[in-house]
């Protein structure tokens, strides 16, 4: 079992049919679908055929039935319902280039901050019996900070964005002897670390914080971890963008998938880099192709 803790929410998305035109109205596409880091991770995670809990928080409006609906049909166990009477979903827009790169996101999260710490201490002897704990920065400073002192099973955090990325940056010093593992992209290294230009330096940073390995994703330019006895630097894959948001769910569900396996660290990074590339060329965020996605095949 997989416990993925964060968010589940409506993603709003906006593709231009032609050229994108900052600070116009664009003839666009509009899609809306049921996305949410930590959704998004615990879908790819199902897809990949691991067994799978969501533990989130929804609100009580018209949308919150079907969003929780949703992720059962798509295989996760949804144990316990968590639900705040009186309280909106949360709602992601992003506005697309025409090259599928995000422009403009909004996101409206504020439902998280009713997922407490002491509602995860009410159920964390199950949470910690997992195999693996997944955790997104959409949660509270509290609950991350809970998390990282409490869990004894491998915790992953995926940093989510720059802005929200610092709600850990105090916090990766303060685990038990358990493993961290943490996953950010340029942005969100930059912010954390203070370091630009230099992606070793900043994964030795992450290292001497108290990371067990950090998993640096940089777009067009590759992967690099960092164990800081090991690291590993891929390129990425020369693929048509369809739609960037979700790939980086896509990279941390395959690499959590890998390394239960026991891959190696360059193996876990290819077959996030796979992921990634399958979730790009899909309009939503989670592609169903990954579901060919196995070790053997990367």
């Amino acid at each position: 079992m997989i416990t993925v803790i964060g968010a589940a929410n409506i993603d709003i998305t906006a593709s231009p049919l032609g050229r994108y035109v900052p600070c116009d109205s664009n003839p666009s596409r509009v899609e809306i679908a049921f996305g949410g880091v930590g959704r998004n991770i615990a879908h790819n995670l199902c897809l990949l055929g691991n067994e799978v809990r969501l533990f989130t928080v929804f609100g009580d409006d018209g949308i919150a039935l079907s969003l929780r609906d949703d992720c059962r049909r798509q295989g996760m166990i949804v144990d316990p319902i968590l639900e705040v009477a009186g309280a909106r979903s949360n709602y992601f827009i992003c506005v697309n280039d025409h090259n599928g790169e995000m422009q403009a996101g909004a996101a409206d999260m504020e439902l998280m901050t009713h997922l407490t710490p002491a509602m995860a201490e009410m159920h964390f002897e199950s949470i910690n019996a997992s195999e693996a704990v997944i955790a997104d920065c959409n949660l509270t400073e509290a609950v991350l900070k809970y998390l990282v002192e409490h869990c004894t099973a491998p915790l992953y955090i995926d940093a989510t964005s720059a802005a929200k990325a610092m709600k850990i940056r105090s916090l990766l010093g303060r685990g038990r002897d358990n493993q961290l593992i943490v996953k950010v992209n340029q942005a969100e290294a930059v912010s954390l670390s203070g370091i630009r230009g230099n992606v070793e330096a900043v994964g030795q940073w992450f290292v001497q914080q108290g990371v067990t390995r950090i998993y640096i994703t940089m777009g067009a330019r590759g992967v690099y971890c960092s164990d800081g006895e090991h690291s590993v630097s891929l390129p990425s894959e020369t693929v048509e963008v369809v739609n960037a948001t979700g790939a980086g769910d896509a990279f941390m569900a395959a690499v959590v998938h890998a390394e239960l396996q026991r891959a190696t660290m360059e193996e876990s990074c290819a077959m996030g880099i796979k992921a990634a590339s399958i979730a790009l060329q899909s309009p939503t965020a989670v592609n169903l192709e990954i579901k060919q996605l196995t070790l053997s095949n990367i």
